[in-house]
């Protein structure tokens, strides 16, 4: 916590060599001192307030920096107008991303986006070990990821009396965390998107 003008200057105070003509206070001394104390107050303010701008999820004046160091999002994600909070998220997951191709990271990747997610893994059918009412699933199963995405799609329909000629049918948003995860996928699996509950 920076330190007030007045905390400063006893600080400085306190540092004066020992002796009868420094130590009058209220005098010429304190004023030329009080001085030097607004300022080493300022800059420690100023300091204190650049440690909120060193973290991408709270940078506010910083932030175009972090984006510029990054460059271009791989996914095109910057080229949407997005609010300061995604900004910041959007910085902050690729910021501090490390990089592997295991079903945690890419669960951890997703919540740092913002989007709880969970990731099935698929095994193929063998006689012998299926039970009844379980699926049939052919040889290749273990390497598709099925991610669940709850909740994140918008679905707008088509309603006679409200919309108009030209309107589409019915139309959904997707979510954007499909890309990414599609760029840190294991180079053999592939992945499916399931949203909704």
């Amino acid at each position: 916590m920076a330190r007030s003008v007045t905390t400063v200057l006893a600080s400085i105070i306190g540092k004066l060599a020992p002796g009868w003509a420094l130590g009058f206070r209220d005098g010429i001394l304190d004023t030329v001192l009080s001085s030097g104390a607004e300022r080493i107050a300022e800059a420690e303010a100023e300091a204190e307030a650049l440690m909120v701008e060193t973290d991408p999820r709270s940078a506010v004046n910083l932030l175009s920096d972090f984006e510029r160091v990054l460059g271009p999002d791989p996914c095109g994600r910057d080229l949407d107008p997005l609010s300061l909070e995604d900004r910041q998220r959007l910085a902050h997951q690729r910021w501090t991303a490390t990089g592997g191709q295991s079903i945690p990271y890419m669960v951890s990747v997703a919540q740092k986006l913002g989007v709880p997610i969970t990731i099935e893994e698929f095994w193929p059918s063998v006689a012998g070990r299926l039970r009844a009412g379980q699926r049939l699933r052919p040889q290749g199963s273990q390497f598709v990821y099925r991610v669940n995405i709850p909740g994140l799609i918008t679905v707008v329909n088509f309603r006679a009396g409200a919309s108009v000629a030209g309107n589409r049918l019915g139309t959904f948003k997707l979510s954007n965390i499909e890309c990414e995860l599609r760029r840190i996928r294991p180079g053999h699996t592939d992945i499916v998107f399931k949203y909704g509950a």
